[in-house]
């Protein structure tokens, strides 16, 4: 994963996006502050998608324990 700092990702907004959208995650750092992460649109797309579905399989769990 590629990092870049807050001065030089607003700077290069156009290339770190391209970066995300080709499938590589950006990690974007403030000094003092917990670092945020780009990532292309399907790669939060199938992350939400996974959290779902964990999610469900949790509760059928729980609901066969009953």
């Amino acid at each position: 994963m590629h990092s870049w700092n807050y001065s030089n990702a607003r700077a290069q907004l156009s290339a770190l996006m391209d970066q995300a959208a080709a499938g590589h995650p950006v990690e974007i750092t403030r000094r003092g502050r917990e670092p945020a992460v780009i990532i292309s649109k399907s790669s939060y797309e199938a992350y939400k998608k996974a959290e779902f579905d964990t999610a469900y399989l949790k509760k059928i769990v729980s609901n066969e324990k009953i």
